[in-house]
C-alpha cells in the first residue's frame, strides 16, 4: 500500500531526472569535422585555421585602428585566393542611437556581381571592442564565412545569387551594416539574411531572431537543419534584451532571413579573455553547419518574397521542429481553457470533486506559485544585500553559479512540499490537479494573448492535462475507481511535458540573463512542481517529510555555497575599467575606476585618495564609478567649431586635437537637440541623439577623422554650452597609469572599451561673438 500511494513520485522522480539528462545531451554542440573532411562539408578545424590568421596574436582591432586594417588585409586576401572580388565600402554612417563613425566594409559575390536576381546575404562582422581580440564575437563568424565562402565556390550555384558581407563597426552601433543597407546597390536586390554573431565563447548555436514571415522561415528552417536548437521564446526574452546585432538593421530593412549566435562562456564576452584559445571547435561547427544549411535553403528557395506571418515555434531536445501560426495560439489556449472546465464539471457529476476541494486546488496552485516567486526573488534580494551578488544593471553573473542554480531549482519542489501536506486534506487529489492545470491553462491564455511566442510550453502543459485525465473520467463515467496506473498517468503526463519543454529555455537562460534567471527558474519549474500536488496530496507522511527535506537541504545549501564562495574568479572574472581624464577648463585631472560589484578593490584603492560612494561618469551618465585626484598631464583639447549658423541652426566641425579615435559631444537639455544633420553622398540625412539621465543628449564619434566630422544641429537656444570630450585607448604611463594597470586584481579584467584616457573641455556656440 505504500509503495502504490508513492509510486507516482518515484516515478516523478525518475522522469524529471531522464528528461534532465537527455536536454543536457540533446543541447550540445555536435563534435568538430577534421581539416581533411570532405570538401563540400564544412569543418571547424579549416575555419579554426582561418581565425588564427586573422587573430591568432590576440590583439583587439577596433574600427580604424591599425590592427583592424591588418584583419581586413587577412580577409581580403583569402577572398580573393577563392576566387571572390572583394569590394571596399567605407562612408560616414550614423545610427538612430546617436553613434556615428566611418566602416570600411567587405563585400564579395562568386561570379558576374551584375547577375539579376532577389539576393540571398550571408553576413558576420570583422571589428572587436577596444578591451579583446574578438576571437569568438565575431571572428568565429567571419571565419565561418569565409569556410562557407570556400564551400559555395566549389558548389553549383544556386537558383538565387549569393552576397558575403563582413561588415565593420558593428560594436559601436551596427554602423557597418547601416552603411550598406543605406548606400550599396546590392542592398536593394538582397531579399534575405544569415547573420552570424557570438555573445560568448562556447555552446550550441542558437537561432534566436528571424524576419516577419517566420512562418515560412520555420519551416524553411526545419528542411535544413540537422541540429536544430531554436524556439520562439528565445526571440520574445531576446526583444526584451538591450542587444542588437546587425540582423536588426537587415529585419528593419525588410530582409527576411535567420541569426545565429552562442552564448556559453558569457563572462568572456567583449573582453580579452575572448581570444583565440578560447573559442570553441564544437561551437564553430555547429554556426558553420547552421549557416551554410540556413543559407542555401534561402538560395535554392522558389520565392524569396513570402507573405509575413509570425509563428510559434520549438525543437524537439534537437531533433525536430515544430511550427504552427501564431494567431492560432489563443484560440487553441481558449479551447483548452474550456475543456478543462468541463472536465471539471464531470468530475464534480461523477463525485470525484466538490467545490470545496475545487477552490481549496485552486488556492493551493496560486499558493505554490506564490510561495515560488517569494523565495525566488527574496534569495535574489538576499544574495544582493549580503554583497555576493554585483548590481543587476553591471552584469550579474557570479563565478560559481551552479550551487544557486540547483538551489533555485529545489525551491520550486520546497514550495510544493509546503502546499501539498498543507491543504492535503481541503483539497484532496483531484482538487489540486484541477487548480493546478487551470491555472496553466490560464497562463497559456494570457501568454496567447500578449506574446503568442513564449505560450507553447503552457500551452503544451494544458492539452497533455486535459488528454491526460481521459482514462480517470472513462473509469467514472463507467462508475468505477480510476485505476493506480490512470491516476499516476493525469499527473505525470502534463508534469513531465512542462518540465521537458521549459528545458530548451532554463539551460540557457542563466547565460542570457545573469543572476536575474534564478527567479524566473524557480518559478518556471514551480509550475511544473505544482502538477505534483496531488501526487503529494495521496503520499504517505514519510514520503512528504522525505521531499521537504531534500528541498529543504539542496535550497539551504545552494545559497549558503553561494554565499561562501567568491562572486568572481580568473576565469569568470569581475569588469573594472580604469580612466585618466583631462579637464581642459580647469587644468584638474582625475582617474575614474568602474567596477562591476560597485566596491573598489584595495590594491587600487591603496594607489588614490578615491571618494567612497561611486559617481556618474559625468552629468548625465548611466555609467557609475570611483573617482581620485590624479597629476595633471596637460593634453590638447578636442575641438568643436562652428563653421556657419543661421538663428538657431548650426554647423558644426568636430576634431581630436590630440588625434583620439573617438569623441562625444553632450548637448544641454533646454538646448532640445533631438538630432544631428550629417552630409551624404546621396544628400544629407538625419540621426537621432541619445538622451542621458539628465535630459541633455549625446552624440557620439568612432573611428574620427583626422580632419574632423561636420554636422550641423537645430537648437531651442541661440546661445549655448557643449560639453566635448575625446577618447583614446590605454592610460598615459605618468602618471601611475601602468601602476593602475597591475593593480587590477587577477580574478578582474578589461571590458568593452577597456582603459581609456578622456580630455574634456566646454565650447560656447554663440554666433554673435564671431561678428
Amino acid at each position: 500500500m505504500t509503495l502504490v500511494r508513492n509510486r507516482g513520485l518515484i516515478i516523478a522522480a525518475a522522469g524529471f531526472a531522464a528528461v534532465l539528462a537527455a536536454a543536457l545531451l540533446a543541447y550540445r554542440p555536435p563534435a568538430p569535422r577534421a581539416a581533411d573532411a570532405a570538401p563540400g562539408v564544412f569543418s571547424a578545424a579549416r575555419a579554426q585555421a582561418i581565425l588564427k590568421e586573422m587573430v591568432g596574436g590576440d590583439i583587439p582591432h577596433p574600427m580604424g585602428s591599425a590592427a583592424n586594417a591588418e584583419v581586413r588585409e587577412v580577409i581580403v586576401k583569402r577572398l580573393k585566393d577563392l576566387g571572390y572580388s572583394a569590394e571596399l565600402q567605407q562612408g560616414l554612417v550614423c545610427n538612430d542611437a546617436g553613434a556615428c563613425g566611418t566602416p570600411t566594409n567587405i563585400i564579395a559575390r562568386l561570379g558576374d556581381a551584375a547577375a539579376p536576381g532577389a539576393a540571398v546575404l550571408l553576413a558576420a562582422h570583422y571589428d572587436s571592442v577596444a578591451a579583446g581580440p574578438g576571437a569568438s564575437d565575431d571572428g568565429v563568424g567571419v571565419a565561418a564565412l569565409l569556410e562557407i565562402a570556400r564551400i559555395l565556390a566549389i558548389r553549383a550555384a544556386p537558383p538565387h545569387p549569393i552576397v558575403l558581407l563582413i561588415t565593420d563597426g558593428e560594436e559601436p552601433g551596427l554602423l557597418g551594416a547601416m552603411l550598406f543597407v543605406r548606400e550599396h546597390p546590392l542592398a536593394k536586390q538582397v531579399q534575405a539574411a544569415v547573420n552570424m554573431d557570438t555573445r560568448g565563447t562556447s555552446g550550441p548555436s542558437l537561432m534566436f531572431e528571424t524576419g516577419s514571415a517566420n512562418a515560412w522561415l520555420m519551416h524553411l528552417y526545419a528542411s535544413a537543419t540537422v541540429k536544430p536548437i531554436t524556439n520562439s521564446l528565445y526571440y520574445v526574452v531576446y526583444k526584451l534584451l538591450p542587444n542588437d546585432t546587425d540582423f536588426t538593421v537587415f529585419k528593419a530593412a525588410g530582409f527576411q532571413g535567420f541569426n545565429f549566435a552562442f552564448i556559453g562562456d558569457v563572462s568572456r564576452y567583449h573582453t580579452p579573455l575572448d581570444n583565440w584559445a578560447n573559442a570553441n571547435l564544437s561551437s564553430i561547427q555547429h554556426q558553420g553547419d547552421n549557416a551554410l544549411g540556413a543559407l542555401l535553403a534561402l538560395a535554392n528557395s522558389a520565392d524569396l518574397h513570402p507573405p509575413a506571418g509570425e509563428s510559434v515555434f520549438f525543437d524537439v531536445f534537437a531533433h525536430g521542429l515544430i511550427v504552427w501560426p501564431a494567431h492560432f495560439a489563443l484560440p487553441a489556449a481558449l479551447a483548452i481553457l474550456a475543456v478543462l472546465l468541463a472536465q471539471a464539471a464531470l468530475l464534480c457529476r461523477y463525485g470525484a470533486l466538490t467545490g470545496r476541494q475545487m477552490s481549496w486546488g485552486i488556492a493551493g496552485a496560486l499558493g505554490n506559485f506564490l510561495l515560488c516567486t517569494v523565495l525566488g526573488v527574496g534569495t535574489l534580494v538576499l544574495l544582493r544585500f549580503s554583497g555576493k551578488l554585483p548590481p543587476l544593471s553591471n552584469g550579474p553573473w557570479v563565478a560559481h553559479s551552479l550551487p544557486m542554480s540547483i538551489a533555485c531549482a529545489a525551491m520550486a519542489l520546497l514550495a510544493a512540499a509546503v502546499i501539498g501536506p498543507w491543504l492535503a486534506r481541503r483539497a484532496e487529489f483531484w482538487g489540486f490537479w484541477l487548480g493546478s492545470s487551470l491555472l496553466i491553462a490560464a497562463l497559456s491564455v494570457a501568454a496567447a494573448a500578449m506574446a503568442p511566442g513564449a505560450s507553447f510550453a503552457l500551452l503544451l502543459t494544458a492539452s497533455a492535462a486535459a488528454l491526460a485525465v481521459l482514462p480517470c473520467l472513462g473509469n467514472l463515467i463507467r462508475r468505477r475507481q480510476p485505476s493506480a496506473a490512470a491516476i499516476d498517468i493525469a499527473v505525470l503526463l502534463p508534469g513531465l511535458v512542462c518540465f521537458a519543454a521549459s528545458m530548451p529555455l532554463l539551460l540557457f537562460l542563466y547565460a542570457g540573463l545573469g543572476a536575474q534567471a534564478w527567479p524566473i527558474t524557480t518559478i518556471t519549474l514551480g509550475l511544473a512542481t505544482s502538477l505534483l500536488l496531488p501526487l503529494l496530496a495521496i503520499a504517505t507522511t514519510s514520503a512528504r517529510r522525505l521531499v521537504m527535506a531534500l528541498a529543504s537541504a539542496a535550497t539551504l545549501s545552494g545559497v549558503l555555497i553561494t554565499l561562501i564562495l567568491p562572486i568572481y574568479s580568473a576565469e569568470w572574472p569581475q569588469r573594472i575599467n580604469v580612466e585618466y581624464w583631462y579637464d581642459a577648463d580647469a587644468d584638474h585631472a582625475h582617474w575614474w575606476v568602474q567596477t562591476a560589484s560597485l566596491h573598489l578593490p584595495a590594491a587600487l584603492a591603496a594607489l588614490a585618495s578615491f571618494d567612497p560612494t561611486p559617481r556618474a561618469r559625468f552629468a548625465g551618465s548611466w555609467s557609475f564609478g570611483f573617482f581620485a585626484d590624479a597629476a595633471t598631464l596637460p593634453l590638447p583639447a578636442p575641438e568643436l567649431t562652428m563653421t556657419s549658423s543661421h538663428e538657431k541652426h548650426f554647423d558644426l566641425r568636430l576634431r581630436s586635437a590630440r588625434g583620439a579615435p573617438s569623441a562625444f559631444v553632450v548637448f544641454p537639455q533646454n538646448a532640445n537637440i533631438q538630432e544631428i544633420v550629417v552630409p551624404g553622398p546621396s544628400g544629407p540625412w538625419r540621426a537621432k541623439l541619445r538622451r542621458l539621465g539628465s535630459g541633455a543628449t549625446r552624440l557620439d564619434v568612432a573611428n574620427l577623422p583626422a580632419d574632423g566630422m561636420e554636422f550641423g544641429v537645430d537648437a531651442a537656444l541661440t546661445r549655448m554650452s557643449v560639453g566635448v570630450f575625446d577618447e583614446s585607448h590605454g592610460l598615459p604611463e605618468e602618471p601611475r597609469g601602468k601602476s593602475m594597470q597591475r593593480a587590477r586584481p587577477p580574478n578582474a579584467t578589461s571590458s568593452q572599451e577597456g582603459d581609456v584616457t578622456v580630455v574634456q573641455r566646454t565650447v560656447w556656440l554663440d554666433p554673435a561673438a564671431g561678428r
